[in-house]
């Protein structure tokens, strides 16, 4: 709870917003593949732990895609919401060293 309480206070949000949580670990080579989290879900904070990943992220436009891409540092937090949560896919890229992703949702 106290770890929902600050990731509510990085996003401005109350921490009772935030009703759901999802702990992933990835192993050597794991990554995410491209998607969007489903729409039931508002806000996306998410708490990067272990090893730095690299958030990567696409937008169709026409027959090719915008990119960008965001670097998660061992401790990293990152609040999704907007565009970014609603128009962009994103994905992990594939990682050397294990990573553990705790990831907060709140509901429309």
């Amino acid at each position: 709870m106290p770890l929902r309480d600050r990731a509510a206070a990085f996003a401005r949000l109350a921490p009772s917003e935030l009703e759901q949580v999802l702990l992933i670990q990835y192993g050597l080579g794991a990554g995410i593949g491209w998607h969007k989290d489903r729409p039931v879900f508002e806000h996306v904070i998410g708490v990067s732990l272990g090893a730095p990943a690299l958030m990567r992220f696409r937008l169709r436009r026409g027959d090719r895609f915008e990119r960008a891409e965001a670097p998660l540092a061992p401790r990293a937090i990152y609040h999704m919401a907007g565009e970014a949560r609603e128009e962009w896919e994103h994905s992990i890229a594939p990682m050397p060293a294990p990573r553990w992703s705790i990831t907060f949702r709140s509901l429309r």
